[in-house]
């Protein structure tokens, strides 16, 4: 399936005006609101996708935004084409937000599910536990002075033993 995007400014006023399923309808909004954007197309990918060894799974990655006081902006990814990102069957990431004196972080975790297993809220649910695991890992090994490329090596270690 694909879905065609109106968008309209540029750099930092780049913005998604409306979706279509259709061009016509996406050409006629963008021509009658004098959007000069082109018409932008994307693939939608709901479906499994099949991996190396021929199994059908989802791919599932959770992130949020870690704070000292809070875990917030945890958004959720579950599309086919992030296997080619990937290259084992779970994990984590992590990458700080800056050198200021708040310590923010940003942390991921996925996992590849076979589809006989999939139960989208289920996993969601699942993840955001892991996700929520990690940090408290993470937020001790800053503690104790730990580099990012340190905790990274341990939430990778983790993650694997966890899923």
């Amino acid at each position: 399936m694909k879905v065609f995007v109106v968008t309209s400014g540029y750099y930092s006023d780049y913005t998604i005006e409306k979706l279509f399923s259709n061009r016509p309808a996406a050409e006629e909004y963008r021509k009658w609101h004098g959007i000069h954007n082109e018409v932008e197309e994307f693939d939608v990918y709901d479906e499994p996708f099949t991996t190396e060894d021929g199994e059908r799974a989802m791919l599932i990655r959770v992130q949020g935004t870690v704070y000292p006081e809070a875990v917030v902006n945890i958004r959720f990814e579950t599309r086919h084409t992030m296997i080619h990102s990937y290259t084992t069957t779970c994990g984590a990431g992590i990458s700080r937000r800056g050198r200021g004196p708040d310590n923010s972080f940003d942390l991921h975790v996925y996992r590849c599910v076979p589809i006989d297993l999939w139960d989208e809220e289920q996993w969601k649910a699942k993840m955001t536990k892991t996700l929520y695991d990690q940090v408290a890992v993470a937020k001790s090994m800053f503690a104790e002075g730990a580099s990012v490329t340190m905790v990274e090596k341990a939430l990778m270690n983790t993650s694997k033993e966890s899923m």
